[in-house]
């Protein structure tokens, strides 16, 4: 009667004002949709929760203080848990989490490994996807929360900011553009304590590698979605000579000093080796700025051992 996912089927009908609609938020068909709700209102003695008669669909009020009372529930439960969690100075349970591969790869493992020290009845999965993927899993609660700079649904969601990430532009030394943008190198040490980011570094002028041939994320990576629009507030589109699905792969062959240009994380700069095969250069569009977000569903709450965990998280980035 107020399982966690007959509590979502009706938020989220109320919310779209329809089953269909829902029923694609919630990756499920429309039947199975509609049947829960009728075998909930069942539950319920008969009482309908939506008037379906009308359009939208609109929560009865019944269906109004089912909702109400349900997330009451759901507080409730979530405070008695940490309260005797926080009695027995343990936690235990499942964190499930939906990254990319660049913070699965980087930002997770030695959080993760701290973690573990401190609460070792803990289990972690982490699970690497796209945005899409992590909005879905979100939505049916396979995951507890993401990880990733793509912006979710705000209605849904609640988002929390764990530091910035900026987008630098890699050329190979060997490209004879370099020569006509020396006084905009940058060197590794000034991206690594992101002294490039003072206002007296100057920007790199993009036009001047326009003609230059490119190495890119495949599209469907918000690095590629990026990269490309910022090139085209430079005024060019350009020649992508090779696609990638790991940012580690394209900065590795970039790095081999004859493919291409690339436009990378700068964080990835801690996991690498020095070379004197690349040149370093700001980028001065607004995109090359992304908050690194944490986000979750609003309602139900994450429960105290992911709270725990966010914690944790948060304490650590800083």
């Amino acid at each position: 009667m107020f399982s966690r996912r007959e509590y979502e089927y009706v938020m989220e009908i109320a919310k779209e004002g329809s089953f269909s609609k829902a029923a694609q938020r919630l990756y499920v068909s429309q039947p199975a949709l509609s049947g829960a709700i009728k075998k909930l209102e069942k539950d319920l003695y008969g009482i309908l929760l939506f008037d379906r008669a009308v359009t939208p669909v609109a929560l009865t009020p019944a269906g109004q203080y089912y909702l109400e009372q349900a997330r009451k529930i759901y507080e409730l439960r979530n405070e008695v848990e940490q309260h005797f969690a926080d009695l027995a100075g343990i936690r235990t349970g499942i964190i499930n989490i939906g990254t990319s591969g660049y913070f699965c790869a980087y930002l997770l493992p030695d959080i993760i490994r701290g973690y573990y020290r401190l609460n070792p009845k803990c289990r972690i999965n982490v699970t690497e996807t796209d945005a899409s993927g992590m909005d879905a899993g979100l939505r049916s609660g396979q995951f507890n929360i993401t990880i990733d700079v793509e912006v979710l649904d705000p209605e849904m969601f609640e988002s929390v900011t764990l530091g910035y990430e900026y987008m630098v532009m890699a050329v190979p030394a060997s490209f004879e553009v370099n020569d006509r943008m020396k006084q905009y190198q940058i060197s590794r040490e000034a991206i690594l304590n992101r002294s490039f980011l003072d206002d007296s570094v100057p920007a790199v002028d993009l036009s001047l590698v326009a003609k230059e041939p490119f190495l890119m994320l495949k599209k469907h990576h918000d690095a590629y979605r990026r990269s490309m629009d910022i090139c085209a507030h430079s005024g060019f589109e350009p020649n992508v000579v090779m696609s990638f699905d790991q940012l580690q792969t394209a900065y590795n062959v970039a790095r081999s000093g004859q493919t291409g240009i690339i436009f990378f994380r700068d964080g990835l700069l801690k996991y690498t080796e020095n070379t004197e095969k690349l040149c370093y250069y700001k980028l001065g569009d607004p995109l090359a700025k992304r908050a690194i977000l944490l986000t979750m569903k609003r309602y139900p709450g994450v429960g105290p051992t992911v709270d725990d965990f966010i914690k944790y998280l948060m304490l650590a980035k800083k």
